[in-house]
């Protein structure tokens, strides 16, 4: 059981900062070294979250106050509303201190399989019979489940999967939900990952610009360069030098690089 020692450098904790300057603050009845131990066993049990040289105390720490100090009651911060945010594009580091301290559900990858048998295993619903996605779906539809979840590398989410989450979202069964990026030029490529965060207006918290009709300089440069060497290869009468034209057209017309520039 703690004694009061503990307790109140679990309070000193309500708001980020340097364990220096806590301790530097009052005059405490044991040293410097005591300190930074009882720092760090409360780290090991997950009731202060302690990286970058500043600490702060964990949503699992608050607890353990309210449990043993009933009259302690935790600083509202204004990240803390920022949190209530129902729908948010982040990155990766906040959904790991989500899922750390607030209760989502973290997924690293969002995969549609991976996605529903999470929730099927956090809602406790049985999976025997559940062959395919169509089946978890309507399973989890049925159920009372409410998740939070954050998901981790959503540029590369399938168009399956957000028919899935648009769905589950719909359906009240998603209620909050915080995606990251890693890579914002694959995100910003994919227009049905840019619809459902339009969609469901994601506070952007990444600073992307969630159009779908940015095109990038590369393609239209490399397409000059080529056009460049069809016209040296005529004057410098190069042999097959119209088949060539011929078949680069043909690799423009299905290349992926044609139709980024084509939208």
């Amino acid at each position: 059981m703690m004694d009061k020692d503990w307790l109140e450098i679990l309070k000193a904790f309500k708001e980020e900062t340097k364990p220096i300057d806590v301790y530097s603050s009052r005059d405490w009845e044991f040293s410097r070294a005591t300190f930074y131990r009882r720092l760090e066993k409360l780290k090991e049990q997950g009731l202060i979250e302690w990286k970058g040289g500043k600490a702060r105390i964990t949503k699992r720490g608050e607890q353990i106050l309210k449990l043993f100090d009933p009259s302690w009651v935790p600083e509202v911060k204004e990240q803390s509303i920022k949190e209530e945010a129902r729908f948010c594009l982040t990155d990766t580091m906040k959904l790991k201190q989500l899922a750390y301290q607030s209760g989502f559900v973290y997924i690293t990858y969002p995969a549609a399989s991976y996605i529903l048998k999470t929730i099927l295993l956090y809602a406790g619903i049985p999976t025997k019979g559940l062959t395919t996605n169509a089946e978890k779906f309507k399973a989890i539809v049925q159920s009372d489940c409410k998740i939070s979840m954050a998901i981790d590398n959503f540029e590369n989410v399938s168009k399956q999967a957000l028919v899935f989450l648009r769905e589950l979202i719909l359906a009240g069964k998603i209620e909050k939900l915080y995606v990251g990026v890693k890579d914002e030029r694959k995100a910003l490529r994919n227009s049905k990952l840019l619809e459902i965060l339009q969609e469901f207006e994601f506070e952007n918290q990444k600073g992307l610009r969630l159009e779908s009709d940015s095109v990038t300089l590369f393609p239209v440069l490399l397409i000059i360069l080529i056009g460049f060497g069809i016209i040296v290869a005529y004057r410098l009468g190069v042999a097959y030098a119209p088949v060539y034209v011929f078949f680069i057209l043909l690799y423009f017309l299905r290349s992926s690089l044609f139709r980024e520039i084509r939208k």
